[in-house]
C-alpha cells in the first residue's frame, strides 16, 4: 500500500518559471538551465524506481513512503525512498549519476570520473544513507520495534560503472530492485510485526514528515510580465471574453493565470496583493484583478484595500475555484 506518492519539486516549477521570464542572454541562463536539467533527470529516475517498486510482488503486509522529509531542530532526513514491511525495512538512496563512480573508504569520499577525463566531487550516498539508516533505527527503538533496517544505493542510469564500493553496502543498478527484493524476502522470513501493528508503525512514521521549504533563488531584476503561455510558443495570454488565448499559438485557457499565479509563489512570495497581482500579470483593471482573485478563492486576511491572499500549492486544481468567471 502506498502512504505518500511521489510529487515533483517544487524547484522544477521555479527553475521552470525563471528560464520562461529571463532572456536567454542571462549570463546566469546556462547555469539554471544546468540545474534544471540535473533536477528533471534525478526526480525521473525516482519516478522510475517507483514504477519498479510497486510491481514486485510482495505477500507480507508493507507499505510505501516516498520522499520522506523529517526537519530536525538543528537538521533533517531527506529519505528518497522508504518501505516497511512486517520483516523488514527498506531505505532507498536514488541517484541520477551517469560516469565512473568511486567510493574512497578511507577519505569518505565519492567521485565520478567523466568521458574527458575529469573528477567530480559529489556527496557520499553511503554516509547519506548510513545517515537514515540511524535515524530510522532510533525510531524503532522508541516504538519498541525490533526490524532489520536496510539501505541501499539505487543507481538509475545504466551508465554508471562503480569502479569501487564502500565494503557491506547494498549498491544496485534500478533495473536489479526485483532481484534484490526477492533476495530480501528469502533472507528475512520471518514475520515479525501483523497487520496492524506493520500498519501503525508506518502511520506513525508518516506523521513525522513535513513539507521540505522551498529553496529560494535570487531572482534577478526585469522579469519578464504577463501570464506566458504554458506551450513553448513563448506567447503572451490576453484576457478576451472570460478566456485566455495566446497570441502566438492561439491557444486557449480559461484559467492560465493560475499557473502565473504558481510562478509568482516560487519565484517571488507565497502571499499576494491586488497591485502586485496587476504587475506581474499586466493586467491594468483593478476591478478586473479582483474578479480574477475572487475566482481563484484563495485564503486571504486584511480589510478590502490591504488584503494579502495566499497562493495554495494545489491553486491549479479547478475544485478549489469560485465558478463565476462569466461576471468578467
Amino acid at each position: 500500500m502506498i502512504l505518500k506518492e511521489r510529487h515533483q519539486p517544487p524547484e522544477i516549477l521555479q527553475l521552470e518559471s525563471l528560464l520562461q521570464r529571463v532572456p536567454i542572454v542571462h549570463p546566469r541562463f546556462p547555469q539554471w538551465t544546468e540545474q534544471l536539467r540535473r533536477m528533471s533527470a534525478g526526480f525521473h529516475g525516482e519516478q522510475r524506481v517507483d514504477s519498479l517498486f510497486y510491481e514486485i510482488p510482495i505477500d507480507s503486509p508493507h507499505y510505501f513512503i516516498q520522499d520522506l522529509f523529517i526537519q530536525k531542530p538543528k537538521s533533517s532526513h531527506q529519505i528518497d525512498s522508504v518501505l516497511i514491511t512486517s520483516r523488514f525495512v527498506l531505505l532507498l538512496e536514488i541517484k541520477s549519476i551517469s560516469g565512473e563512480l568511486n567510493f574512497d573508504p578511507q577519505l569518505r569520499q565519492f567521485s565520478r570520473t567523466n568521458k574527458d577525463g575529469s573528477v567530480d566531487g559529489m556527496n557520499n550516498p553511503d554516509d547519506q544513507i548510513r545517515r537514515h539508516e540511524k535515524f530510522v533505527q532510533q525510531f524503532l527503538a522508541s516504538q519498541k520495534v525490533s526490524l532489520p533496517v536496510i539501505g541501499v544505493i539505487v543507481f538509475t542510469y545504466p551508465s554508471s560503472i562503480v569502479n569501487s564500493r564502500p565494503k557491506n553496502r547494498i549498491i544496485i543498478q534500478s533495473s536489479g530492485l526485483p532481484f534484490l527484493m526477492d533476495q530480501l524476502l528469502v533472507k528475512y522470513p520471518d514475520e515479525l510485526l501483523n497487520m496492524r501493528k506493520t500498519r501503525h508503525l508506518a502511520g506513525r512514521l508518516l506523521q513525522l514528515h513535513s513539507e521540505r521549504p522551498l529553496r529560494r533563488i535570487e531572482v534577478p531584476a526585469g522579469l519578464r510580465r504577463g501570464v506566458l503561455c504554458g506551450k513553448d510558443c513563448g506567447g503572451i495570454m490576453n484576457l478576451n471574453w472570460r478566456k485566455w488565448t495566446c497570441d502566438k499559438c492561439s491557444r486557449i485557457d480559461r484559467y492560465a493565470y493560475f499557473e502565473t499565479l504558481l510562478q509568482y509563489r516560487v519565484l517571488i512570495s507565497p502571499t499576494i496583493t491586488n497591485s502586485e497581482f496587476r504587475e506581474f500579470t499586466g493586467i491594468q483593471s483593478v476591478a478586473t484583478a479582483s474578479k480574477l482573485i475572487r475566482i481563484a478563492n484563495m485564503p486571504s486576511v486584511g480589510s478590502f484595500k490591504d488584503r494579502i491572499y495566499t497562493i495554495p500549492e494545489e491553486i491549479i486544481k479547478l475544485e478549489s475555484i469560485s465558478t463565476d468567471l462569466e461576471s468578467i
